[in-house]
């Protein structure tokens, strides 16, 4: 196709979307798509910036979620959009077999292994995909390494989330029946532990544990913050017992809870064994992820033991290097440290005037806001809060989940308490 006619088509195809209604925007994806989720919305978003969404009939909404801190960057960050047209101008290749070199990858896993102190790093796709290649390691390590000759065990956390494939699609309470049922019957190998709880770990280790499985403040069971010590402590179990300690940062990783990983807040020893990592590693642009972990654990991946198309190619990798320099020229984790703590401060503020507040948690930039469960849940309140401009999602039904990106101003989240204010006291507070 010559240049002319691709410029006519790709005209086509942006026009095509802008000229939509937000009704027959709905109807293509109701007719279309699996209806695996909800529609909260039926104003279709058609442009994002920073902080802020902008709907097809002009409405301005907060994002107070950040794309579930795939946006702890904002949308559309500067330094990586102009990185992404420069690599596109290039001509360079957007994917190539790994079984080619390519320099965006070297680049992008010297940079993601410096930044974490990690000596090798897996890429792969979407968030899910670092916990599903974190169990085959430490499956294979139990098995060529540990001595396990039955089926090794993984230990995992009551209320945890660690995606939707069939190997984890099981850790979801049996309360979750949209996520479990009828997805039967289950990998084997699995066993649940109550979250926060060292003596459960210790009565649940056998000769086949392999490993156990860990968000360091679990998103969607709830914004649960475990004690201090807790994850240093399982450094320490895994040792005595020999297993592989494996913390999820999908969620919580890349300066979210005010340090660039959550379990360095308990210090240099509660380093994991095998980290997971995705979601903001690429701004928000693009479906990057991935483990890390020591050369000589990582050594266990052979060729041919892991794969995937897109996971490390060209354009994903050039977006990760750029995604995480962006994170240290704007001084994310700072940001995080100075905003969160005056955040919270202001939210407990409003929790002890609002009754339906029972309580607000939080670490960083990542807050729940516990409803009473003597009234409308919290569905209700997202969406009075949509309505009134800012998307601040429900989880586990009594919970907000407010992890808004880390860049917006203070003056958006002033505005954004003040929403706040008026859904749960009845009046917008004062400027």
């Amino acid at each position: 196709m010559d240049t002319e006619t691709a410029h006519a088509h790709a005209r086509r195809i942006i026009e095509e979307a802008a000229n939509l209604t937000g009704d027959e925007t709905v109807a293509l994806i109701e007719s279309h798509v699996a209806h695996n989720y909800g529609l909260l919305s039926r104003d279709p978003v058609v442009k994002a910036e920073g902080a802020w969404l902008t709907c097809a009939s002009g409405k301005k909404i907060f994002d107070g979620v950040a794309a579930y801190s795939a946006a702890n960057l904002g949308h559309g960050h500067p330094l990586i959009r102009e990185t992404l047209k420069a690599f596109l101008g290039s001509h360079a290749p957007t994917v190539l077999g790994r079984f080619l070199a390519d320099p965006y990858l070297g680049l992008f896993a010297r940079k993601i292994t410096q930044m974490t102190g990690f000596e090798s790093f897996l890429p792969a796709n979407g968030g899910v995909e670092g916990p599903e290649a974190a169990i085959k390691l430490a499956r294979r390590w139990a098995h060529q390494v540990k001595g396990v000759k039955g089926t090794p065990t993984i230990l995992f956390a009551d209320q945890c989330f660690h995606g939707r494939t069939l190997t984890v699609t099981q850790m979801f309470v049996e309360e979750e029946k949209a996520a479990r049922d009828g997805f039967g019957p289950w990998p084997a190998g699995f066993k649940r532990i109550p979250y926060n709880d060292l003596a459960a770990v210790e009565a649940a280790v056998d000769d086949n544990t392999a490993a156990i499985m860990v968000e360091p403040i679990q998103g969607e069971g709830g914004i649960n913050i475990p004690d201090e010590g807790y994850l240093r402590a399982l450094i320490e179990l895994g040792k005595r017992h020999n297993f592989l300690v494996i913390f999820d940062e999908v969620q919580t990783g890349w300066a979210r809870t005010g340090e660039m990983f959550c379990w360095q807040h308990e210090g240099p020893e509660a380093r994991p064994d095998i980290l997971c990592v995705g979601k903001s590693v690429s701004g928000g642009f693009a479906p990057v992820a991935g483990i890390l972990a020591s050369k000589k654990l990582m050594e266990l991946f052979g060729p041919g033991s892991h794969g995937s198309t897109f996971g490390g190619c060209p354009i994903s990798s050039c977006i990760g290097y750029a995604a995480l320099t962006a994170i240290e020229e704007e001084k994310l984790v700072k940001q995080a440290q100075e905003k969160g703590e005056w955040l919270f401060e202001k939210l407990q503020e409003l929790a002890e005037r609002a009754p339906r507040i029972k309580e607000v948690r939080g670490k960083g930039m990542m807050f729940g806001i516990e409803l009473t469960p003597d009234g409308p849940d919290g569905h209700h309140f997202t969406e009075l809060l949509l309505e009134k401009g800012a998307i601040i999602k429900d989880t586990h039904h009594w919970v907000l989940r407010f992890t808004p990106p880390i860049v917006a101003s203070k003056k958006d989240l002033e505005l954004v308490l003040g929403i706040l204010e008026e859904v749960f006291v009845g009046q917008p507070a004062e400027a």
